[in-house]
């Protein structure tokens, strides 16, 4: 599934370099990390506008072209096990800041300081509007 997404991806970006995502509820975070690499490589722009995106949709704030609808809401959370089994605290701390380093400055402050804390089941819910006024591009 993972490489069937990255395949259409790179069709997507080859032809229109924009790529249109809205209503997304999340996914595995290393097929959003391949996603925005291919999008990077090939200068393709995210254009976050749909209703929502929640979950590792978020990390494509991170890409090196993206911007939102100012409508758009964007539901943050922590990083987690997919057993549910409780991290460490130090390892909770390095998952929190790698997932972060995908979110431009503003938002990766923001992010760690009490996103992180939400756990996958209690989405932190954010506006467009909120994060523009954070740096993020609007899109025309």
């Amino acid at each position: 599934m993972a490489a069937l997404a990255a395949l259409f991806l790179m069709c997507v970006a080859a032809t229109s370099k924009e790529i249109q995502v809205g209503n997304d509820p999340g996914g595995r975070v290393v097929d959003r990390m391949v996603h925005i690499e291919i999008a990077n490589r090939t200068d393709a722009q995210f254009q976050i506008i749909g209703d929502y995106c929640h979950s590792s949709c978020t990390m494509l704030l991170g890409a090196g072209d993206v911007c939102i609808s100012p409508q758009t809401i964007f539901g943050f959370h922590g990083p987690h096990r997919s057993n549910r089994k409780k991290m460490t605290e130090d390892e909770f701390a390095i998952k929190s800041a790698s997932l972060s380093s995908y979110y431009p400055n503003p938002v990766r402050k923001w992010f760690m300081s009490k996103a992180r804390f939400a756990g996958p089941n209690e989405l932190m819910f954010v506006t467009g509007e909120y994060l523009i006024g954070l740096g993020v591009q609007e899109c025309a």
